[in-house]
């Protein structure tokens, strides 16, 4: 990205903001997005940086920093310097029938990438991140000051013997507006044309006369982005934007391809590594669970000691430590501890406490190894479906705060079929929502009984997996089973791939409409067997 890009791309914005209304502000460290009525306009500043409208922001909290501009009207787009600078000017009427001015200045300069939030004096209210700079040190309230202009115009430079090679390595050194990839594409056309000054004239010619936008590929991956096709890059494989806003627009898709692709990438690993951490203690906390025959085993020592002791209290004596007594479970003497401080009867109480501990222990663990095993299979879902997902936005309910707070009001019923494969039930609106929309793969089965309330239930697949027809019947018939017509002799329940699935804006949780459906009419009786034998395991 360069100035002269820079430059396509603020016809287009002057084109599409000129008299829109800013409606708000969203910004975060390195992402800022404004919402206008036909929809955003996003700028990021990590690297490599970006500027596209889309009808999403890529900044997802308000920012109060930023929220004089909300309720301004675009004025005026323009380059102020030759440099990769744009400045928006924009104004608030007041109820008073006066007007404030505002200015927002986008520097798309690399690494060093800014947005300045200016007064109608020209001093700075915020900044999106903190100028660190002994050049220009700005701060809240400074009188704003663009980026020191070190190179000048063509025309006022004077030029010796030049050689290809030395415009390609210097030109962008020394004039204004010029990138090292455009010093190249002159030096190519200066080898044809023999002339310095007439290379660059039919450079800026071309940039000036094209429509066009081109996004140059190296390895696959997005590498130039250009105001025209560019000689010096014959040979890469490249895509041409020539529709509507094709600066703007190649500059999204090479935001999407490369700086999501590798935020996604970055994003994934969090993820998976979290889930995994989690994984291991799960699986740390369900090995330190007994087993239910050892706590039986130890609650019924317990109780036959208990016993023991109660039928020979004659012999226990206060203040020992042991007492041998007959076992007539086992026809042998056994010795049996004490604690000295205690009384018989209550020493006796002891054993019979332990027993009943035990008995709600075996009760307990039980139950908590149901739930963690439960959450197991919830995090392997979960690990697959972060695998899958191949943007950002796919991603956003799956971030670590978001699925803390989810896994706090969830917990699905995984079932498992007869053939291994797994089925998901939501067990509410919220639930069904976020199984259907967020966890299933888009080749994921999903079943509703038609026109009845009840649980979304996905049948996991993987890839190009097909799934058999007993699998299908199962699946329908727990659609069935967990809704409200449990209790009649035939279902109808529809089915479809994830992927056709949508989710209206302004509905209610857990409504969806779907298409490509086919209907299946099942018995709920069918899937008793499978859910009696879940409770019990």
């Amino acid at each position: 990205m360069d100035y002269l890009f820079i430059e396509k791309c603020k016809t287009e914005l002057e084109k599409e903001l000129q008299k829109e209304r800013i409606f708000s502000v969203h910004a975060d460290s390195k992402s800022f997005s404004l919402k206008f009525r036909k929809g955003f306009l996003n700028i990021y500043t990590g690297q490599p940086n970006a500027l596209f409208f889309s009808d999403f922001g890529i900044a997802k909290e308000k920012n109060s920093r930023f929220k004089t501009l909300e309720g301004t009207f675009i004025k005026f787009v323009k380059l102020p310097v030759i440099d990769r600078v744009i400045e928006i000017e924009t104004v608030k009427i007041l109820p008073s029938g006066k007007t404030e001015t505002y200015y927002l200045i986008f520097e798309l300069t690399g690494k060093n990438a800014n947005i300045f939030l200016l007064d109608g004096e020209r001093k700075i209210i915020s900044t999106l991140r903190e100028v660190k700079s002994s050049v220009r040190p700005l701060e809240k309230n400074d009188t704003y000051t663009f980026p020191p202009q070190e190179k000048k115009e063509f025309h006022q430079l004077q030029f010796g013997e030049v050689t290809r090679e030395g415009i390609e390595k210097n030109l962008h050194k020394f004039v204004a507006g010029i990138s090292p990839l455009n010093a190249k594409e002159i030096a190519h056309l200066f080898e044809k044309l023999g002339s310095l000054e007439k290379a660059y004239e039919e450079f800026l010619k071309k940039h000036q006369l094209s429509n066009s936008a081109y996004l140059y590929y190296e390895e696959d991956k997005p590498k130039y982005m250009t105001t025209f096709l560019y000689q010096s890059l014959e040979g890469l494989r490249f895509k041409e934007f020539s529709k509507k806003l094709p600066y703007t627009e190649c500059w999204k898709t090479y935001y999407l391809e490369k700086v999501e692709r590798e935020e996604l990438k970055s994003l994934k690993r969090k993820l998976l590594k979290d889930l995994e951490k989690r994984v291991e203690a799960l699986k740390k906390e369900l090995q330190s669970l007994k087993g239910r025959e050892e706590l039986l085993r130890e609650a019924e020592e317990n109780r036959k000691l208990g016993e023991l002791l109660k039928y020979n209290l004659n012999l226990i004596k206060l203040g020992v430590k042991n007492v041998k007594i007959f076992d007539y479970y086992t026809n042998q003497e056994v010795e049996i501890s004490l604690d000295p401080k205690l009384s018989p009867q209550k020493n006796v109480e002891k054993y019979f406490s332990k027993y009943r501990k035990l008995k709600r222990k075996v009760e307990h663990e039980e139950t908590l190894r149901k739930k963690l095993e439960e959450e197991l299979l919830e995090l392997e879902f979960l690990k697959e479906t972060i695998k899958e997902r191949e943007t950002l936005e796919e991603l956003q309910d799956l971030i670590p705060e978001e699925k803390k707070k989810e896994r706090k009001k969830k917990s699905f019923k995984i079932y498992t079929l007869p053939s291994g494969r797994k089925i998901i039930v939501g067990r509410s609106s919220k639930e069904n929502e976020f199984l259907s929309m967020k966890l299933a793969n888009p080749w994921d089965i999903w079943f509703h009984a038609k026109e009845i309330p009840g649980s979304h239930v996905i049948l996991r697949l993987n890839r190009e997996e097909k799934p058999s027809d007993e699998d299908i019947l199962l699946s329908a018939a727990a659609a069935a089973f967990f809704s409200k017509g449990k209790q009649s002799g035939k279902v109808p329940v529809d089915y479809t791939e994830a992927k056709n699935l949508k989710k209206p804006k302004g509905t209610p949780p857990g409504f969806v409409i779907y298409e490509n459906e086919r209907t299946i009419v099942v018995n709920p009786d069918l899937f008793s067997p499978l859910a009696k034998e879940s409770e019990k395991s």
